[in-house]
């Protein structure tokens, strides 16, 4: 059997398109969380290691879904093929008991599994960067009314993405909206702006 899990780490994201990927990937049971990928006592993807049996897949769309560190993949992937299982993390490879025990493949695992972490710390520090940059410039945090403007941190999150400084998902993350919520208002703001120039 195959195998998902997908987290996210609030409510305010979604797991619509993770779920929607693993499916593609082939993924038969879909495990889903929402907690933070820090916490140690997540119970859903328990709940999927626990199912798993020899000759069963693990499927995940990117290393973090499962781990916050280099350490803590190699030793997660290494206790599931131990077992007979295979892990396919969709942005890495397909990973087994016996290319785990191939050196080369081990360091390919770890090069890879080392810039997911680095990947990983770079958006948590570009995100810190913005949020400091932000208040500098007087944009207030904390919560929202449901109908909101396209100002604050949603207008900086916006200014930060046409300047090519935050991807959609990591604007998302900062302003603490999903992503296609994101992508909602980013698109009525490009058509005020069109407007305002066509006037």
């Amino acid at each position: 059997m195959k195998i998902g899990y997908a987290r996210v780490s609030t409510s305010k994201q979604e797991l619509t398109n993770q779920v929607d990927t693993l499916k593609q990937a082939g993924a038969e049971r879909i495990y889903q969380e929402t907690m933070s990928g820090s916490r140690k006592d997540r119970p859903k993807l328990q709940e999927a290691l626990n199912a798993l049996k020899a000759g069963d897949t693990f499927i995940v769309t990117k290393a973090d879904r499962i781990a916050r560190s280099l350490s803590q993949l190699e030793s997660t992937v290494t206790d599931l093929t131990a077992r007979g299982v295979t892990v396919e993390v969709l942005n890495m490879g397909k990973f087994t008991a016996q290319s785990m025990d191939n050196p080369m493949n081990k360091l390919l695992f770890n090069v890879l599994g080392a810039f997911a972490e680095f990947e990983r710390s770079m958006i948590n520090e570009r995100t810190q960067e913005g949020i400091r940059a932000a208040r500098e410039k007087g944009v207030k945090f904390g919560r929202k009314s449901k109908q909101w403007n396209i100002e604050g941190s949603l207008l900086h999150a916006i200014e930060e993405v046409n300047a090519g400084r935050m991807t959609q998902n990591e604007a998302a993350d900062f302003v603490g909206c999903s992503t296609a919520t994101f992508k909602r208002r980013l698109k009525e703001y490009r058509e005020q702006e069109a407007k305002k120039t066509a006037e």
